[in-house]
C-alpha cells in the first residue's frame, strides 16, 4: 500500500531538488481509481467531507469545504486560466473546454469500506461512496493510520481513493491565530478584507486570473506560520488527479517526469499551483484521452514535451532510488518520447539480485556486486540488449542479456569489457547516490 504524504519538508525545505511534474506510477495500471479518468469522460466527479466527530476542531465545516470546492476548481478552471493567460488558449483548445465543464457533486460520505472509520465517524443519512472522501480527524490519520502528516491513498481497496487531513492547519478566512498584519501592504490588507468573497468566487467556479493571484497571495499571508487547509486539500488534490509528489521520487512515473527544478504546490505547501502543475495535468490528461501532442513547458521554452515525455538530446536522470545493497536510476533518452522506453542502471549487491538479473549473472559465479544496464517499458519491463557486469573485487566478468517483448530472458552469451570500462560504470552509479535528483528510498 502507497501514501502520498503531506510532509513538513513541503513547507519548510527550499532547496530539494524536484521535478516540473510527475504522474503517479499506477495511472498505467489503474486509471480508472483517479479523477482525470473522469474529467477526460465529462463525468461529474462527487466528492464529501466529513471532520472526525469525537475531537474537537475549530474550522468550521463551511470554511472547509469552501476550500475544498476551490481546490477542485483549481486543478480544472484554474488551470484553465493559466493556459488562458499565458496567450496558449489555441494551442489547447481541446482542453480548455475539458477543464471548464468540469462538474463536482458533493455528497454525504459513506465510509463503511473505510478501515475502523466506525470508531471515529458517525454514520450519515443518504450516504454515498464518493470518488474522492476528504476526512478531517488527528484521531483517524494519526490515531490509526499512525501518520503525523496528512496523505492521499488509492491503494486501501475496497475503499475507493481517499485523503486524511490532519486538524493543524489554518483555515482561511477565520484561523485568525498567527495571521500578522503588521508591515502588510496596501493590497495584502485589501486581500485580507477581501477573503470571503475571494474564496467563495474560486469554490464557485466563477472566477478570473485576478482573483486566482489573490487566493494564492491569501493563502500565503495565511500561512506565516503553517501551512493551510486550502494548500493542504489542493496538494493532495493533485494526486487524486494522478499527479506526484515533486520533492521525492516515490510513487512516481519515470517516464512522466522530468528534472527541472521547478515550485510548485505539488512540492511546497505555501506556492501556488502554477507552470509545473499545468504541464502535469495536461500531459496527464493527453494519457487519459491518447492524444499525441508537442509543446513548449509553460515554466520555460528550454523544455519540450512530445506526448507527455520530455524531449532531450541526451541520457537524462529522471530516477533514483537508493535503498540498502542498491542503487537504481532511470534516465530519459533521446528516443524516449516515440520509443517510451528509459535507459535504466542498477548497482545490487549479489544477495538482493531480483529474479531476472540472477539468471543473467549466474554464468558469472559468485560475485561481490552486479551492475546492469538497459532499456525498460512502463513497468519496468526490460527489452532488449542489456550489460551485465559481475564485480569479484577488482575483477569484471561482463555478459549480454537478450530480453524478449515480454521481458524474459531469451539468451545470455559472455563476453569482454575493459576493467577500467567496468570499473567506470560502477562508480557513476554509485557517485548518482550523491545527486540532487529526487529520490525514492
Amino acid at each position: 500500500m502507497k501514501i502520498f504524504l503531506t510532509l513538513s519538508v513541503l513547507f519548510l525545505s527550499v532547496f530539494a531538488a524536484a521535478a516540473p511534474f510527475g504522474h503517479l506510477e499506477n495511472v498505467s495500471t489503474q486509471r480508472a481509481v483517479f479523477l482525470a479518468d473522469k474529467l477526460v469522460k465529462k463525468q461529474p466527479i462527487t466528492y464529501c467531507l466529513q471532520k472526525g466527530d469525537f475531537e474537537t476542531i475549530s474550522a468550521p465545516l463551511s470554511d472547509l469545504t469552501r476550500q475544498t470546492q476551490a481546490a477542485l476548481n483549481e486543478w480544472t478552471r484554474g488551470v484553465a486560466l493559466h493556459i488562458e493567460a499565458a496567450g496558449r488558449s489555441k494551442e489547447f483548445a481541446d482542453i480548455i473546454p475539458l477543464l471548464k465543464s468540469a462538474q463536482f457533486t458533493e455528497v454525504p460520505c459513506d465510509l463503511s469500506n473505510h478501515p475502523a472509520a466506525g470508531v471515529f465517524f458517525l454514520a450519515r443519512k443518504n450516504a454515498q461512496e464518493a470518488d474522492i472522501t476528504i476526512l478531517v480527524s488527528n484521531n483517524y490519520c494519526e490515531g490509526h493510520f499512525h501518520k503525523t502528516s496528512s496523505f492521499y491513498t488509492e491503494q486501501m481497496s475496497p475503499a475507493k481513493p481517499f485523503i486524511c487531513l490532519q486538524t493543524h492547519y489554518a483555515s482561511i478566512p477565520n484561523d485568525n491565530e498567527n495571521l500578522s498584519q503588521a508591515g502588510l501592504s496596501a493590497e495584502q490588507k485589501n486581500i485580507l478584507t477581501d477573503a470571503p468573497k475571494i474564496l467563495s468566487r474560486v469554490a464557485s467556479g466563477a472566477y478570473t486570473a485576478d482573483d486566482q493571484r489573490r487566493l494564492w497571495n491569501l493563502n500565503r499571508l495565511y500561512s506565516y506560520d503553517r501551512p493551510t487547509y486550502l494548500a493542504a486539500v489542493t496538494h493532495e488534490m493533485g494526486h487524486a488527479f494522478g499527479l506526484a509528489d515533486e520533492y521525492t521520487g516515490s510513487g512516481v512515473d519515470p517516464l512522466y517526469k522530468t528534472a527541472t527544478p521547478v515550485s510548485g504546490i505539488m512540492k511546497r505547501l505555501y506556492d501556488p499551483l502554477g507552470c509545473s502543475e499545468v504541464n502535469g495535468l495536461i500531459t496527464l490528461l493527453d494519457r487519459y484521452t491518447h492524444t499525441s501532442r508537442t509543446f513548449t513547458s509553460f515554466c520555460g521554452k528550454d523544455v519540450t514535451f512530445v506526448s507527455g515525455v520530455q524531449k532531450v538530446l541526451k541520457n537524462t536522470p529522471t530516477k533514483l532510488r537508493v535503498r540498502p545493497g542498491l542503487v537504481e536510476r532511470w534516465s530519459l533518452t533521446p528516443v524516449s518520447p516515440t520509443a517510451k522506453t528509459m535507459l535504466y542502471e542498477s548497482v545490487r549487491q549479489a544477495d538482493s539480485l531480483d529474479e531476472t538479473t540472477r539468471t543473467a549473472a549466474v554464468s558469472l559465479g559468485v560475485s561481490d556486486e552486479i551492475y546492469s544496464r538497459g532499456a525498460v517499458l512502463p513497468g519496468n519491463l526490460r527489452q532488449g540488449a542489456w550489460l551485465i557486469i559481475a564485480r569479484h573485487g577488482k575483477k569484471y566478468k561482463a555478459a549480454q542479456v537478450q530480453y524478449n517483448a515480454s521481458g524474459r530472458v531469451a539468451q545470455v552469451r559472455r563476453i569482454q569489457v575493459k576493467p577500467t570500462q567496468a570499473a567506470q560504470y560502477f562508480a557513476e552509479i554509485k557517485a548518482a547516490e550523491k545527486s540532487p535528483l529526487s529520490v525514492d528510498k
